[in-house]
């Protein structure tokens, strides 16, 4: 992984949730990766994206030129749910933090209650609520072996 990796707000709660099915191809294996890439990595910096493309966005068969071209204007809405993740938790645009912190407070703060009200509207909404957190993601972002010890 990148030593920063550049994250839209609303995948936030995407990445711990996720699960591949009802993906493009492309899009599924490069999440796969970059949830791989976070678990081994849980010490890496994340930049908070607001309505810009990020790293799973590369493979997404709607991202061209730097916009998200989904029919439907589910772009525009897309970015709504960007500010609205942010504004949940507190979060400013291009901000930068830990990767465990970051998702930590994704998995602590948002539940199933929490993704209905700011994710309506999500094709992947009921998928999501149903799988749930992986608690294999999770528990490697704060495996002891991961964590910073001072003394």
């Amino acid at each position: 992984m990148e030593r920063q990796l550049n994250v839209r707000a609303h995948h936030l709660l995407c990445i711990p949730r996720f699960y591949s099915g009802g993906y493009d191809k492309k899009f599924a294996e490069n999440m796969k990766n970059i949830c791989s890439a976070i678990r081994k990595n849980p010490r890496a910096k994340v930049k908070l994206l607001i309505g810009k493309l990020d790293c799973l966005c590369k493979k997404c068969p709607y991202g061209h030129n730097g916009k998200c071209t989904q029919p439907g204007g589910m772009g525009k809405w897309v970015v709504l749910q960007d500010k609205k993740v942010a504004k949940y938790f507190k979060l400013k645009p291009n901000s930068i933090h830990a990767v465990r912190d970051v998702f930590n407070l994704s998995m602590d703060r948002a539940n199933d209650k929490t993704i209905k009200s700011v994710c309506k509207g999500c094709v992947f909404l009921d998928d999501c609520t149903y799988v749930g957190i992986n608690n294999s993601f999770r528990n490697d972002l704060n495996r002891k072996s991961n964590l910073v010890v001072y003394t």
